[in-house]
């Protein structure tokens, strides 16, 4: 399954609209998927998505410019679990107790202000030493907007 940000609009050809990546990381996302081959998609409409847009693209960023993470979807788990973000649940089949990080679902948007700035701290205390915060928030914002215009 893929989770991605898509922005409606026009199309090449006159009254035809369609959903297009609005960033490299959607891109990227979207790559996998052969030209002209239909897919089921389930679409919602985030009230976060400026928020969640942002840390996806700090953690796309992060993932692509260092050796510690196989894709974005192997740093945003492993940084939730950094922070905090998670949960203890049984496997019954190893019969341990592991730490799964949480959905990004249901998040509310002061739960989500708290962990980009957690993801932000250990990204620049540990992972990229020698960026500020504002350094990367710069970066970040000019990836974004690179695609939105």
């Amino acid at each position: 399954m893929i989770e991605t940000f898509l922005t409606k609009r026009k199309a090449k050809y006159r009254g035809e609209v369609g959903l297009f990546p609005s960033s490299e990381m959607a891109d990227d996302d979207l790559r996998v998927i052969a030209m002209d081959s239909e897919v089921m998609a389930a679409l919602r409409r985030e009230k976060n998505i400026q928020a969640l847009r942002y840390l996806w693209g700090l953690v796309h960023k992060v993932a692509d410019n260092t050796d510690l993470f196989v894709d974005k979807d192997d740093a945003m788990e492993a940084f939730k679990v950094r922070v905090g973000y998670c949960k203890a649940v049984y496997d019954p089949h190893t019969r341990k107790i592991e730490t799964k990080a949480k959905s990004l679902t249901r998040i509310s948007d002061e739960q989500l202000r708290l962990l980009t700035e957690k993801i932000t701290t250990v990204i620049c205390e540990e992972v990229l030493p020698g960026i500020t915060r504002q350094q990367l928030r710069d970066e970040i914002e000019a990836m974004l907007r690179e695609r939105t215009t």
